[in-house]
């Protein structure tokens, strides 16, 4: 399938589903991600994407339509086991989906740019209307300033030489992705609307555009002049780890209502670290981490519920970062590409990985407190599911990637 095609499938079928019969809303919400799921597979054999801003045309790489195939099988086990849906979430996830596609599946600065301004712009949208705050209002301001920003490169860049500021170049994009991806010290928008934002509207960050952006961020570098790529990694190692640090710290600090979140912001640091680092291990690692969150998410991001206790448990661990566990193999690789730039760099990588498996084995210990009415049993069945693919993810890590993101991986 043609990328401009999916990306338009993505956004159509989204509006289409969420604007449709009240009646049928839900269960049009329950089978519009996997329509999704079936066509991003259909561009699996896309090919390769030119460099990232190096220009060229549109092109879906294995790994990209991987991840957007996963990404979208996520957002539905988050529709299934929610609470409540009017529907409208579709709205969201097929326009944030569309521009996703684009920012995928280009070597263009500009497109790549507004591609991001067009996702955040959907996502706030739908935010505000929704959880109407601070939070959401941070959120759009911090997230729309991170998009200008790599506009901006887009102007910037043909222009750029060594005399010529690459170091504005490098800022501009560590600007762009810091905030997206909810990266200190850009990060602050992220831990209120983690607390404010309904499951299915804050999934659409956290397992779509989020790990979008950092799976481009890795491209980021190769094509640009030294200082700028110099200037681009070390703020990006630099404020990753620092990000990664802080999550771990404040997910011991934090109640259960929001301790996966600060985890999931550790994680998010830590990939923007190996991005910075510029090793191959940290792209393995980075792919492991957002695998792991995609399949953990659905369930972690739901309150506990009497009946869901046990699969939570299991959950938590796989991500306790204790072996065969699937974020101790991306942590560890993450760390490996730390220590190959410095053994100062992996001692905070080592301290942020430290803290969050305090934080998971602690949870796991005390467990979470259910509230409200018995699971039903098609929520338990598929929490139980995702319990035992996040395992499988732990003991079969480079299968599981090679599979999502294929053998080159």
């Amino acid at each position: 399938m043609n990328v401009v095609w999916l990306a338009a499938a993505w956004a159509g079928i989204g509006v289409i589903a969420g604007l449709g019969p009240a009646r049928l809303r839900r269960p049009v919400a329950l089978i519009a991600p996997l329509l999704l799921v079936a066509l991003s597979l259909a561009t699996v054999q896309g090919g390769a994407r030119p460099d990232e801003l190096g220009g060229g045309g549109l092109a879906l790489p294995r790994e990209a339509a991987g991840f957007l195939s996963a990404s979208a099988a996520a957002l539905w086990l988050c529709l299934l086991l929610a609470d409540r849906l009017d529907g409208r979430e579709l709205i969201g996830i097929g326009t944030v989906g569309g521009a996703v596609v684009l920012l995928l599946s280009t070597g263009s600065p500009l497109l790549f740019g507004v591609a991001a301004m067009l996702a955040v712009a959907a996502l706030s949208l739908r935010w505000i209307s929704v959880a109407p705050g601070r939070a959401s209002l941070a959120g759009a301001r911090v997230a729309g300033t991170g998009a200008a920003a790599l506009i901006a490169v887009s102007l910037l860049l043909p222009a750029v030489s060594p005399a010529g500021q690459p170091g504005m170049v490098g800022g501009l994009l560590v600007v762009g992705v810091l905030a997206l991806a909810a990266v200190v010290p850009l990060g602050g928008w992220a831990v209120g609307a983690l607390a404010d934002v309904p499951v299915p509207e804050i999934a659409t960050w956290l397992v779509l555009l989020a790990p979008a952006v950092l799976l481009s961020a890795f491209a980021i570098p190769g094509p640009l002049p030294l200082l700028a790529r110099l200037a681009f990694e070390h703020t990006i190692l630099t404020c990753g780890l620092i990000s990664a640090v802080w999550a771990g710290v404040m997910s011991l600090r934090v109640g259960p209502a929001t301790r996966y979140g600060r985890v999931a912001l550790a994680d998010l640091g830590l990939v923007a670290a190996g991005v910075g680092t510029g090793e191959a291990a940290a792209v393995v690692g980075g792919l492991l981490l957002i695998l792991t969150h995609l399949v953990v998410a659905p369930i972690l991001l739901q309150r506990p519920r009497p009946g869901l206790g046990a699969p939570r448990r299991v959950v938590w661990l796989a991500i306790c970062g204790l072996p065969p566990s699937p974020a101790f193999w991306g942590r560890f690789l993450i760390l490996q590409a730390c220590v190959a730039v410095s053994p100062g760099v992996a001692a905070p990588c080592l301290v942020a990985g430290g803290l969050v498996t305090v934080t998971a084995v602690l949870t796991v210990a005390q467990g979470e407190p259910g509230e409200g009415a018995r699971a039903p049993y098609h929520r338990v069945l598929a929490a139980w599911v995702i319990a035992a693919v996040a395992l499988a993810v732990g003991l079969l890590p480079m299968g599981a990637v090679h599979l999502v993101f294929g053998p080159g991986a």
